[in-house]
C-alpha cells in the first residue's frame, strides 16, 4: 500500500532561531521532507520543540579537521509535549521529517518507547554503519539520497500487515480532515470500533487516536499562521473548531507555551518565511 499522507508538519524555531535553514519537501514513502540548518554562534542553542506527530532523524555534523566531519545522529520521536533540542555552536545539522504513518525502523526500540524522547543512535548496533556512511557525506544532496537508499531498503524488507495498512488508512484520513475529526467519525468510515482503532494506533504509532488528532490539527494552524495568518485569530479559532477564542489560547498555550498572538509576534518579526530556502 502507498502512503497518502501529507502532512507538512514543521518545527519553526530550527527556522527562526537557528542559520541557514533549507528544505526539501518529498511527501511521499512517509517522509514530510528533508532539511538542514547550522549554528553558527559563539554558544549552543536551546531549540523549542512544539507538539508534533510526526518524528524526526537529526545528523548533527562538527568538523573534526579541514577534511574530516565527525557526525552525531538523533531519533527524536514523536513530540506530545514542548521540549527542547540543544543546536551545539559551530555544528551544522542534516534532518528528515518522517509522517505519523512512517515504518519504524530502529530495531532495539519500539515505537511507544520513543514518544518524547531523544535517541542517540549512534550507539545502537543496527544503526552504526548507516550512521558511520552519513557522516561521510558532506552536502545536502548526497545526504538526501544517502538516506533514501538505506530507508527505501528497510521499507521493502518490511511486510505490509493488515493491522499496519488500516492504520495508515485511518492516518491518512485524520490528515485529509486536518485532525479535525471525531473518533466515532472514524467509527462509520472504517467499520471498525474505537476500541479496536485505538489498540492499533498503540501499537503503531504509541500514542492515541486523540493525540494525533491533536497534533496534526496544531500543524496546520502552525502553517497558517506561519503563512501571515494572524490578522484574525478570532476567524482561526471557529476555523479550526475552538469551542471559543479562551479554548483556543488555553489549547495552544498547551502545545507551544505561548499564546496564539506571542507566537504570531515572533513569527513577523523572525520574517519566518523569508528565512526558509526551499531547495
Amino acid at each position: 500500500m502507498k502512503y497518502k499522507t501529507e502532512l507538512m508538519s514543521i518545527q519553526p524555531y530550527f527556522v527562526l532561531d537557528a542559520d541557514d535553514f533549507c528544505q526539501k519537501v518529498l511527501l511521499q514513502k512517509g517522509i514530510s521532507h528533508f532539511y538542514s540548518f547550522s549554528n553558527y554562534s559563539d554558544s549552543d542553542i536551546p531549540i523549542k520543540l512544539f507538539v508534533d506527530g510526526c518524528s524526526n532523524i537529526i545528523f548533527e555534523y562538527s568538523k573534526a579537521s579541514d577534511d574530516l566531519w565527525s557526525v552525531r545522529s538523533h531519533f527524536i520521536g514523536s513530540t506530545i509535549e514542548p521540549r527542547t533540542f540543544c543546536v551545539r555552536k559551530n555544528c551544522e545539522y542534516f534532518c528528515v521529517r518522517l509522517q505519523p504513518s512512517a515504518a519504524c525502523f530502529i530495531k532495539e526500540i519500539g515505537v511507544k518507547d520513543s514518544i518524547g524522547k531523544i535517541i542517540i543512535l549512534d550507539e545502537l548496533s543496527s544503526m552504526k554503519e548507516f550512521c558511520s556512511t552519513m557522516g561521510m557525506q558532506k552536502n545536502f544532496d548526497s545526504r538526501m539520497h544517502t538516506f533514501l537508499d538505506y530507508y527505501e531498503n528497510i521499507l521493502q524488507a518490511k511486510e505490509d500487515k493488515s493491522k499496519n495498512c488500516l492504520f495508515r488508512q485511518i492516518a491518512d484520513i485524520i490528515v485529509q480532515h486536518r485532525g479535525m475529526i471525531k473518533v466515532s467519525e472514524l467509527e462509520k468510515l472504517t467499520g471498525y470500533s474505537s476500541r479496536y482503532i485505538n489498540i492499533i494506533f498503540e501499537q503503531e504509532l504509541g500514542f492515541s487516536i486523540k493525540q494525533l488528532c491533536t497534533s496534526v490539527k496544531f500543524q496546520f494552524l502552525l502553517n497558517d499562521l506561519n503563512r501571515g495568518a494572524s490578522d484574525s485569530l478570532t476567524r482561526l479559532s471557529s476555523e479550526y473548531k475552538f469551542y471559543d477564542q479562551a479554548h483556543f489560547i488555553h489549547e495552544f498555550k498547551n502545545c507551544t507555551g505561548k499564546t496564539p498572538s506571542e507566537y504570531a509576534s515572533e513569527v513577523f518579526k523572525g520574517n519566518y518565511v523569508q528565512n526558509i530556502v526551499n531547495m
